[in-house]
């Protein structure tokens, strides 16, 4: 991880932080730095390659290998969740996607139904269904406010619902229709803490 040095820091107020050449700020330990509300402290994300088929079932459920964790450089800070899931699913349009962190669906008009059509936010499923060489995706994103500590990582997972035990395949496609051979896909979270 790379760092970086400041040589002067404008201060709200207006004054200015004089930083000495060969050193550094560290917002990690200094715990009396506050920034200004707005301002982006980090973004980390992790793109996820592996190929798994899983079954869904009518409670949230961890979608294999979409999972990023984050480790705040403030507290209270809030954060910006994007998922971009790429694959296929049986019966599309009876899959919701979900945010958790630490366990608890958190992102904002959450799926709490099944929908038998395109929806926004919690499902975002093209048309298609499984074994039909047609690419499903989720593309969505959520804003979290939190009252966590500096210093104490949160774990943001990508999870999935449906109305019985849907399977969905992470990251591949069918080549074509019945199902023999695939194509491969990339799926990624991004999380980007924001001082508030």
């Amino acid at each position: 991880m790379s760092t970086l040095e400041l040589k002067e820091l404008s201060h709200p107020s207006g004054e200015v932080i004089k930083i000495a050449a060969g050193k550094t700020l560290d917002l990690k330990s200094q715990g009396n730095v506050t920034m200004p509300s707005g301002s982006v402290l980090q973004v980390v994300n992790f793109i996820s390659t592996a190929k798994t088929s899983q079954s869904a079932s009518t409670t949230d459920t961890i979608v294999s290998d979409i999972t990023k964790s984050i480790t705040p450089l403030a507290a209270n800070s809030k954060f910006l969740v994007t998922i971009r899931w790429f694959g296929e699913a049986a019966t599309a349009w009876n899959i919701i996607f979900n945010i958790h962190m630490d366990g608890t669906r958190v992102n904002t008009n959450g799926g709490t139904a099944f929908y038998t059509g395109l929806a926004t936010l919690a499902s975002a499923f093209g048309s298609g269904a499984d074994d039909d060489s047609t690419p499903n995706s989720a593309n969505f994103s959520t804003l979290v406010t939190t009252s966590a500590p500096a210093g104490t990582a949160l774990v943001f997972k990508l999870v999935a619902s449906s109305q019985t035990g849907y399977t969905i395949w992470t990251n591949r496609v069918f080549g074509n229709a019945g199902g023999t051979g695939y194509e491969n896909f990339t799926s990624e979270i991004i999380i980007t803490e924001i001082a508030q």
